[in-house]
């Protein structure tokens, strides 16, 4: 039987030195928003939808690669498997928000605005923290 593969989105809401990570109810693990795309939709609007959808937030993609066609806030790639879902062919994106105000969709138990410093590395995927690196750095 083949996988099941599906192209989903990450987006670290990023407020001044700090991102945003959720403890994710069906995986028991901390990550940022995100999910899948829609048909239809690109990357970029998936991730704007997903940011609003999982946490009440909007915010700006900032320009962070200088190579022509780049969506606003990509900053990376990467392949995971999420359980029953298959695996996931991920863009991650960083979005600036102008507020740390979450609403919950119930899709997560607990939600953490940190810095590098004071993450839940040890309880999330390497990547996790890796990306939450590079969200911290990019378009600055």
């Amino acid at each position: 039987m083949t996988e099941r593969r599906a192209f989903s989105i990450a987006v670290y809401p990023r407020h001044g030195d700090r991102v945003l990570l959720i403890f994710h109810r069906r995986l028991a693990t901390w990550l940022p928003p995100g999910g899948e795309v829609e048909a239809g939709e690109t990357p970029l609007e998936a991730a704007a939808r997903e940011l609003n959808e999982e946490t009440g937030l909007s915010g700006v993609f900032p320009q962070v690669s200088e190579i022509e066609g780049t969506p606003a806030g990509l900053i990376g790639y990467e392949e995971h498997l999420a359980g029953s879902k298959g695996r996931h062919l991920n863009f991650v994106f960083v979005a600036d928000v102008p507020t740390t105000d979450v609403v919950g969709n119930g899709e997560f138990t607990d939600h953490r605005w940190v810095t590098l410093e004071d993450g839940p590395w040890d309880l999330a995927p390497r990547n996790v923290h890796q990306l939450a690196v590079l969200a911290l750095r990019a378009g600055r």
